[in-house]
């Protein structure tokens, strides 16, 4: 069978599976069996007929026209990020050209070097972080370093037990990671073996959430100091389409603010030079 058709068919069935039938304006009959729509109000839906939508989540036969892949992301109510995501599942391309400007990891460096107070790194659509401030690789404790991996950093033991609001910054994190990375690369085949060790990312990875970064302010829990609050920012690189950076900042005067400065002054050969990993040109 075709793996792209295969992964075209496990999405559309996840996405069915958290649709409840409410949310369509259909009636939930007495005694039914599944939570979310059944295949055949999918077909309904989308103007096809059951069997032919049956192969679809099968992963059988000719690739679907975009006609019937966008009606079916119409019945499974896809905003316009999932409805992209499904075609390019099925695209069977690496995308081209990942950086369209060979100066802008210099640039990135430069600009990173210049936030001596606050925690900021740029990461690529794996979340394989390619360049890091000091600031970011300590606070982090490394797991926000050049070389690291920001989803990879979130399962870890210490980021469960510090973040008050691990729970959403994880779903966050992951459904990006399905919307940037493409579905097809060695590296996320990589990525997902190593983190599939962990059952809430596995748990988390099948409802195949797909949405971009979300800016937050969470809560977390640093040794020796307390609780402080953090407004975690991203914006996306537009040279570099797919890359990300993300800023870390805390309300001045407050405890975050005194612990960062705290950590800037204690950062040997000081805060300004920034860590850099490979960049795919």
């Amino acid at each position: 069978m075709d793996t792209a058709l295969i992964a075209l068919g496990d999405y559309f069935r996840a996405r069915r599976a958290v649709i409840a039938p409410e949310d369509i304006g259909l009636p939930r009959t007495r005694g039914r069996r599944v939570a979310g729509l059944r295949r055949d109000e999918v077909a309904e839906l989308a103007g096809i007929s059951n069997d032919y939508y049956l192969r679809i989540e099968q992963g059988r036969g000719a690739r679907p026209s975009d006609q019937v892949i966008g009606a079916i992301a119409r019945a499974l109510r896809l905003d316009v990020e999932s409805t992209a995501y499904a075609f390019r599942l099925v695209s069977g391309q690496m995308p081209r050209g990942v950086i369209r400007d060979s100066h802008t990891p210099d640039r990135i460096a430069r600009t990173l070097s210049q936030w001596t107070h606050t925690p900021a790194y740029v990461s690529d659509p794996h979340r394989d972080i390619i360049a890091s401030n000091p600031l970011a690789t300590i606070f982090g404790e490394g797991g926000l370093a050049a070389g690291s991996n920001q989803v990879s950093a979130l399962f870890n033991e210490r980021m469960r037990r510090s973040l008050r609001e691990w729970e959403p910054m994880a779903r966050s994190a992951v459904a990006t990671l399905r919307r940037d990375a493409h579905p097809h690369s060695p590296r996320l085949r990589e990525l997902l073996r190593q983190l599939s060790v962990h059952e809430d990312f596995r748990r988390i990875w099948e409802r195949h959430d797909v949405s971009g970064p979300e800016d937050a302010t969470f809560r977390f829990v640093f040794d020796g100091v307390g609780e402080i609050a953090i407004d975690a920012q991203n914006f996306a690189v537009r040279s570099m389409p797919g890359y990300q950076l993300t800023v870390l900042s805390a309300h001045p005067g407050g405890l975050g603010a005194s612990l960062f400065a705290r950590l800037a002054e204690s950062l040997p050969g000081g805060a300004g030079t920034v860590l850099m990993t490979g960049v795919e040109r």
